[in-house]
Parts: structure tokens; sequence; C-alpha cells
């Protein structure tokens, strides 16, 4: 006799315990339609199971504190076609910004071009003022070009890292120290290079100097193409 009012006791207080929760917040109506299209076009999409679990979590996630201020899944993301592209191009963009900061493509990017512009330099003195190189034949030779353009080369990637970065970009005064620095190395490189003996630095007739420059410029270009480089110094 006496278990049953116990028993309604811890009921009554069960309830009221369930009754105090705070209610799960859950999508509108129309964002709830939202990520119903949107579970269709991810279904259909390349993404494995993990990629689309995640997104879906975040969208919903983005979706549900967006309803406190009012915003719509439209306002936020478009069309779920248009969020689909977002979630899928994301890692791309990613990837594409990584390869634009690394030290060592920007290096070779900008290599690919003094080599060109050097050798285009030197094929055109060779029509026009032959004796100008034969008479100094040192900067002009094949190993010279190779060497000042990777100096050239690396000294603009490691310049682009340090000032294009917009997180810890130093001072104006600095910017400009770094880059007398890196002329003043570049060029006392370059002088260097130049007294190289002919025996391991060879100069190339007019065909020689027009083939390499013809071969950097292809290369520069195939190497922005496949990495998405952007901006340089030409």
């Amino acid at each position: 006799m006496t278990e049953e009012p116990r028993n309604e006791g811890k009921q009554s207080s069960s309830v009221a315990h369930h009754e105090n929760e705070p209610k799960k917040q859950e999508l509108t109506k129309r964002n709830a339609d939202f990520m119903y299209r949107l579970r269709k076009e991810l279904k259909e999409s390349k993404l494995n199971d993990e990629q689309r679990s995640e997104a879906l979590i975040d969208t919903e996630t983005r979706l549900l504190e967006a309803q406190k201020t009012g915003k719509t899944a439209k306002q936020l993301f478009g069309t779920p076609t248009q969020r689909l592209n977002e979630i899928v191009e994301g890692p791309k963009k990613a990837k594409i910004e990584a390869q634009n900061n690394n030290m060592w493509i920007r290096a070779l990017d900008n290599g690919l071009i003094f080599a060109a512009l050097f050798a285009a330099m030197y094929a055109i003195m060779m029509l026009t003022e032959p004796k100008t190189i034969t008479s100094t034949p040192g900067p002009s030779g094949l190993l010279a070009i190779i060497l000042t353009s990777a100096v050239g080369g690396i000294g603009m990637g490691y310049i682009y890292k340090v000032l294009g970065s917009s997180k810890k970009r130093p001072s104006v005064w600095k910017q400009a120290g770094i880059v007398v620095i890196a002329v003043v190395l570049w060029i006392i490189f370059y002088t260097s290079f130049g007294m190289l003996p002919p025996v391991i630095n060879p100069t190339l007739p007019f065909y020689g100097y027009a083939i390499l420059a013809v071969a950097a410029f292809g290369g520069r270009w195939y190497l922005r193409r496949k990495f998405h480089i952007v901006g340089g110094i030409f």
C-alpha cells in the first residue's frame, strides 16, 4: 500500500524533470527542406560517406545558429546546388592556396621566368650585338644563366613568402630592407657566376638561347597551369 504513492512520486518528479529540460532546437520548415534536397545532391556526388556526414553536420549546425538571427538557408548558402559546389570546391581552394604559398613552387616559377628573360635577351644580343657577348661571355654562359636564375628564383620565393603573408607581414622599413638585401646578394651572385671558366660555362649560338627561352617560358606556363599559380613578378 505504501509503495504506490512512492512510485507515483517518482513518476511525477521524472515528468516534471523532463518538462523542465530545454527543447532541442529544430530547423524551420524551409531550412529542413533545404537539408533534404542537399542530402539528395550529396548522395549523387563523388564524396565519400565521411565527407557527406561532415558536410551535413556542418551545414545543419550553421543553419541552426543562423536561425537565431532570422536568416534562412537561401540567405546563408544560396541553393542546395550552390552549397554542394562550396563543399566540393572547398578542399580544392585550400590546396590551391597552399600551392600558391609554397616557397619552392614560387622559387621554380620565378627561376623559370628569369631563365626565359635572360635567354631571350642574349638571343637578341647575338643578333644585334654579338661582339658584346664574345667580349664578356661570362654572364651569358649556360651555367651562369641557370645558377643566376636559380638564385633569383629562390630569393623571390622567399620574399613572396615573407611579404605575401597578410598575418605576419613585417613593417614597411623591414620590407624595404629585405628587398634591398636580396637585390644586392643577387647582383653579387650574378657577378660571381660570370667569372666561371668557359669550359663549364659555355656560351650558346642564337638558336641555343632561343630554344632555352622557349623551353623556360613553356615550362613556366605548364607549372602555373598545373599548380594554379597566380601573381608573381610577371
